[in-house]
C-alpha cells in the first residue's frame, strides 16, 4: 500500500495486520515508521514515541509511563531479541528516560542512546 490511506476500510486493513503481529515484531514495525514524525522546529526537537502506561489502581491513580525502547539489532545477530512482552525495564543512561522493551539491549527512542535494560 503506498500513498495515503484515506478510506476507513484500508485503515482497517492496516490495523487487523497489525494486531496479528506478535509485541516483538509490532514494535519492530513501528520503530521502521514513528522516527519518520521527527520534527526540528525553533530549537525544540519532537518525535512520536512508543510508550507503555503501568498502572497499579492499589496503590495509584497516575500510570508509570515508559517509553518502548527498540530491540537492538545487531546484539541480536538481526533478530528481535526474545519474545517476551514488554517486561525489560530501565533507564537511559544518556537521557534518564524510563523505558520499557522485549529486549535486554535495545536504543533509546528519545536520543538513540545504546541502553542496558533488566
Amino acid at each position: 500500500m503506498v500513498g495515503c490511506v484515506t478510506a476507513d476500510e484500508d485503515r482497517d486493513r492496516l490495523a487487523k495486520q497489525l494486531l496479528e503481529l506478535p509485541v516483538h515484531e509490532l514494535v519492530d514495525v513501528l520503530r521502521r515508521v514513528l522516527p519518520h514524525y521527527t520534527e526540528d522546529e525553533y530549537g525544540l526537537r519532537t518525535t512520536l514515541v512508543l510508550a507503555t502506561a503501568n498502572k497499579d489502581e492499589d496503590v495509584s491513580d497516575v500510570p508509570d509511563l515508559a517509553l518502548v525502547a527498540w530491540p537492538d539489532r545487531d546484539y541480536y545477530d538481526g533478530g528481535l531479541g526474545p519474545d517476551q512482552g514488554l517486561w525489560e525495564e530501565g533507564h537511559c543512561a544518556k537521557c534518564a528516560t524510563d523505558l520499557a522493551s522485549n529486549a535486554k539491549r535495545a536504543y533509546c527512542p528519545a536520543c538513540g542512546a545504546r541502553c542496558a535494560l533488566t
